[in-house]
């Protein structure tokens, strides 16, 4: 399989102690070719100090909040990578998890977004029952023998992947355009990106021999946000658009 640089994005707003988990992990277990962006939506917890610090980091600070959709679009008209890489910043990244989704996603042309298994995520991405883990260190375990080979039969078509981890060729993108900035500091643009990738006939696909962790919606504990308030009216906006709930 041919090497390809994948940009990795990541907007952070506030968190800073995920953040510093996320990058970490990014760091521990990515032998693949890499750059790292990360756009700051105006945080005042030490995370701009603490990436000013970090010179392997891309930056972009925002004085205000851009929002989710905002913060990625910034970083995919800078990134320089081939592959393209959407990711929270209360994700950690696990042994293998990059070369079992750039297998997934380069087998076949027809796929144009490639998501993980996740312990916290929305639909078939989160079926994997009772997970056998206990705390962070004993999910690093699981997750290695879970991820130690690229295994195809695992490989499933989903209609929607969740924006937490999502992997996608530079070329798809360009089809596709950039994520609708209309939805409310976070949540259902991902849902909008896929279907518009449906309507483009793209395949999108869950890599289901790949497992990363998800604390799930730290940002907004760290902000202090209403997160059902804002799924609520980001839905509703999505209904207006597409004339479904997705």
């Amino acid at each position: 399989m041919k090497i390809r640089l994948t940009s990795v994005i990541v907007p952070a707003w506030n968190a800073l102690k995920y953040t510093k988990m996320c990058l970490d992990s990014l760091k521990k277990y990515t032998p693949e070719p890499y750059e790292v962006i990360v756009v700051d939506n105006g945080s005042s917890d030490g995370t701009k100090e603490y990436l000013q610090k970090n010179k392997n980091i891309r930056c972009i600070f925002n004085k205000k909040n851009l929002g989710f959709a905002g913060g990625i679009n910034q970083g995919l008209k800078v990134a320089r990578g081939e592959h393209l890489l959407l990711l929270n910043n209360d994700v950690i990244l696990t042994y293998r998890w990059l070369k079992n989704m750039q297998k997934c996603l380069l087998s076949s042309k027809r796929i144009g977004l490639v998501g993980p298994r996740s312990n916290l995520v929305g639909g078939q991405q989160g079926k994997m029952g009772k997970l056998p883990y206990n705390n962070l260190q004993e999910m690093d375990e699981f997750a290695r023998n879970f991820n130690r080979v690229s295994n195809p039969k695992k490989w499933f078509s989903v209609k929607t992947l969740s924006g937490f981890c999502l992997l996608m060729c530079r070329t798809v993108m360009e089809k596709i355009g950039l994520l609708d900035e209309r939805y409310n500091i976070g949540t259902r643009e991902d849902r909008d990106y896929c279907l518009r990738a449906h309507k483009k006939g793209y395949i999108l696909m869950c890599a289901g021999d790949t497992f990363v962790y998800h604390f799930g919606h730290r940002t907004f504990q760290a902000n202090n946000l209403d997160v059902w308030k804002i799924q609520k009216e980001n839905m509703k906006l999505f209904q207006e658009k597409w004339g479904h709930r997705g």
